[in-house]
């Protein structure tokens, strides 16, 4: 930990993030709540998480090829957040 490095924190836990890099990562925190909050209108709107995410398809290919990752799905289908 540098002088200078931010530390963060709620009720799931602490981050400390490098204060050079601390607008990058604000960046990322911001698209993610754009993306969950996307995604939570339409659920409102009645389209499942699992329909958003395309799962029946993940679990399709992830039968024709077992080492696929949910995360390398959701990649595929646009549905990865934490990028």
């Amino acid at each position: 930990m540098d002088r200078t490095d931010l530390v963060l924190g709620d009720d799931d836990g602490v981050l400390f993030v490098p204060a050079a890099r601390v607008d990058e990562l604000l960046t990322l925190a911001a698209t993610i709540r754009d993306t969950e909050r996307d995604q939570s209108e339409r659920m409102r709107s009645g389209v499942s998480l699992r329909e958003q995410v395309r799962f029946d398809t993940y679990l399709a290919r992830r039968r024709e090829n077992p080492g696929l990752t949910f995360r390398d799905h959701l990649r595929t289908v646009g549905g990865a957040i934490e990028e």
